[in-house]
């Protein structure tokens, strides 16, 4: 099992084309996937674990035709039902595909880390790139669709495999380029090394330049509480975030203190119900998700970010 403590958290870009985060009512844990060859796999995060956003999208040549290059097709779980029912993209002859993960990233576990639900009658191969920050790539190799599956383990550095990642890149080999869903059709992508990603305003927690907890705060983290404690032995990760205004140093300290308050309130929920490590710790403003612009950007910035990292049991089968 490979060392999973975290060393950063990378934010995310603010631009996606679309979201379909899981609600936290909606979420269920440790469930069984079918892959294209009726193989079945365990996802420890069940729902969680699949990709959430479109960050880009360029079709090949040629491309599939139009009714099947619906990008958003492949968010989410994966619910193919029959082939040319439009519940997949066909990314086309040497497209290139990237999506984003949200609510959770993914680290190096052992095995597979990744799950691609490639359907459709041909196996078309594609290659496959993933980072943390959609700025630097690591080129991770070549997976054919019937097999469905890749470790990230024999790409990465050392320092590498301590990352949360929270992007994948699918660029089509142009194996099968002709009928009407040209290139890969992918259905979903699924982690199995997914960690929890929990994120909330600063505003719906603390009023402006304060790290005391408001009272209706607490509503909004006992329901993530509900969601960690399905993790029993985990290192929770709390991390505070602001906008531009007043001095690095000053912005550092509030999201410290903002990020201690939370890890305090979190500490005295969840100690008696499970085995958990927590680390507080503060981005300030190094960190933005939007130009700090415009009021509206500024409180996207403000925001507390929870990382839950499961203990290596979470990820066994049962």
């Amino acid at each position: 099992m490979k060392n999973i403590k975290l060393l950063t958290l990378c934010a995310l870009l603010s631009f996606f084309w679309s979201a379909s985060q899981v609600p936290l009512d909606h979420i269920k844990f440790k469930q069984m996937y079918r892959l294209k060859n009726n193989k079945e796999i365990y996802v420890p995060l069940g729902n969680v674990a699949f990709a959430d956003a479109i960050f880009s999208f360029r079709e090949g040549e040629p491309k599939a035709l139009k009714k099947y290059t619906n990008p958003k097709a492949a968010l989410g779980e994966p619910d193919y039902k029959k082939y040319l029912d439009q519940s997949y993209v066909s990314i086309g002859c040497k497209g290139e595909l990237i999506v984003a993960f949200t609510d959770n990233g993914f680290i190096d576990i052992e095995g597979h880390d990744l799950y691609f639900f490639e359907i459709g009658p041909s196996v078309e191969a594609f290659e496959v790139a993933i980072s943390s920050d959609a700025k630097e790539w690591i080129n991770i190799g070549s997976v054919e669709g019937g097999a469905s599956q890749i470790d990230i383990a024999s790409a990465l550095e050392k320092e590498e495999e301590k990352k949360i990642y929270y992007y994948v890149k699918i660029k089509d080999l142009a194996s099968f380029c002709s009928g009407p869903t040209a290139g890969a059709d992918i259905d979903a992508v699924g982690t199995i090394g997914a960690v929890l990603k929990l994120n909330v305003k600063a505003h719906l927690l603390f009023d402006t330049d304060s790290h005391n907890l408001k009272n209706h705060a607490l509503d909004k983290l006992n329901d993530f509480i509900d969601i960690i404690k399905k993790i029993p032995k985990a290192q929770i990760v709390i991390a505070g975030h602001t906008d531009s205004d007043a001095s690095s140093r000053y912005n550092h300290n509030l999201g410290l203190n903002r990020a201690r308050e939370v890890e305090k309130f979190l500490k005295s929920k969840l100690n008696p119900l499970g085995a958990y490590r927590f680390r507080s710790e503060s981005y300030g403003e190094q960190k933005p998700v939007a130009p700090n612009d415009t009021p509206t950007n500024k409180q996207k910035n403000r925001r507390v970010e929870i990382i839950v990292l499961p203990h290596e049991s979470f990820y066994k089968a049962p």
